[in-house]
């Protein structure tokens, strides 16, 4: 099967779990013997080649421009820009002797491919990996800190002075009108993809508003379990003393981050009843230098990585002691813990979105939804190996039964053929 791949995000730039996920999927399509291209739009000035190779999977940047300006921004890079990512689609599949199907990751990719489908009348499959369909900040948070239901003119006037400061989101709030209507546009578009994939049953109940029930599919993101062993099995190159408890992630209010600063004060509290650890923590952010200041603050051992690359954070956790996730949005279905239950790291998360879709309390990891019940837990799990060796084995198994790479594929490849039959 010839596949087209869009997505907004792609390794080596993109550097999340989103980049990875489509990552994944791309590989894996490719290791069964599809013919996989991934177009991914690039903001001026590119880092990467336009045109490149990725484990073997052709790769293919599509240039654009978009000024520093709110709103402006999005609009240059959304609905300006979806018509031309349109066409370095059609261009694209019929360079490559046309495509069977698109499978579009994220907002840019997936309005295009649907504006591509009238060209190239093949089956456009959409995975949504954040709240961009219903909130035009795609965090689903208002201010960036409470979750809430969707964006509404009320909503929004109250967001914007939350999240952009008293002054800035007075003046931003006439741009209300165009926020909606762009959001509309999102919604209707992402109606129309003949698929629609939600990596967790979270997301799929919050699109049944927008897309037909029976065009949601809940497929979780993919890992491929052997190669993360495989790169998790050589040697670390950061240390840390005692055992580790670690972190990963966007150091971002949304993230979960304003959460390590009161976590790392309430460890503190509990030094005395501890044994010996280090807090590493992996990300980079807005949130990063008052992180540093308050590990530094309370005396508590650890540090900020800042980013580090995707294998290096793999073979963290596979040694980690206990993995933290005090994430306060709703997780769409976050690929650090999925990485994390396949190596076999005992968790311990908040309850929030998809996370129970991986996380099952007591079995698979903990989910505690409050700061002191985290720090309650680290205290008794750090005293109890036996508990969190017997937390990962339990993660790692339900982990190569429910995201595994030759669990997915065939059933990913199912809906594409589906689809593909459907149209003719």
């Amino acid at each position: 099967m010839r596949i087209l791949i869009p997505s907004d995000v792609f390794p080596p730039d993109g550097r999340g779990g989103a980049a990875w996920s489509s990552y994944a999927l791309a590989t894996g399509l490719h290791a069964r013997g599809h013919t996989v291209q991934v177009l991914v739009p690039c903001r001026q000035p590119c880092r990467s080649p336009l045109v490149a190779s990725l484990a073997g999977i052709p790769v293919q940047r599509i240039p654009y421009y978009a000024p520093k300006l709110p709103f402006i921004q999005n609009y240059v890079r959304h609905e300006r820009f979806w018509p031309r990512l349109a066409q370095a689609m059609i261009t694209a599949a019929h360079d490559n002797g046309g495509v069977d199907i698109i499978h579009a990751q994220h907002t840019q990719a997936a309005a295009a491919a649907i504006l591509a489908r009238e060209t190239l009348n093949v089956p456009v499959v959409v995975t949504v990996r954040d709240h961009w369909p219903w909130d035009y900040f795609a965090t689903g948070l208002h201010g960036n800190r409470l979750p809430y239901p969707e964006s509404s003119w009320a909503a929004l006037a109250t967001d914007l002075p939350a999240r952009l400061g008293p002054l800035r989101g007075t003046l931003a709030i006439p741009a209300i009108p165009y926020m909606l209507a762009h959001l509309r546009r999102r919604a209707k578009l992402l109606a129309a993809a003949d698929a629609v994939i939600a990596p967790s049953q979270y997301i799929a109940r919050r699109l049944r508003t927008i897309v037909e029930p029976h065009r949601i599919h809940v497929l979780p993101n993919i890992v491929d379990i052997a190669a993360t062993d495989a790169i998790a099995a050589t040697p670390p190159r950061t240390d840390w003393s005692g055992a580790l408890l670690l972190f990963a992630g966007k150091l971002e209010m949304n993230k979960g981050a304003g959460l390590l600063i009161d976590l790392i004060a309430a460890l503190a509290a509990h030094r005395h009843q501890l044994p010996p650890f280090t807090l590493l923590i992996a990300g980079d952010g807005t949130m990063r230098q008052a992180i540093a200041d308050t590990l530094t603050t309370y005396r508590l051992p650890g540090r900020v990585l800042a980013w580090i690359d995707h294998d290096e954070l793999l073979r963290l956790t596979g040694r980690c002691d206990l993995f933290l996730f005090p994430s306060n949005w709703g997780e769409p279905l976050a690929r650090a813990l999925i990485e994390a239950a396949a190596l076999g790291a005992p968790i311990l998360a908040m309850p929030t979105g998809g996370t129970p879709d991986i996380v099952s309390h007591g079995e698979t990891g903990i989910l505690a939804p409050t700061v002191p019940a985290m720090v309650a837990w680290i205290v008794r799990l750090l005293n109890d190996p036996d508990t969190r060796r017997q937390l990962g084995a339990n993660a790692r198994r339900v982990a190569t039964e429910r995201f595994a790479a030759d669990r997915l594929l065939p059933r990913y490849e199912s809906l594409y053929n589906e689809l593909c039959r459907a149209r003719v």
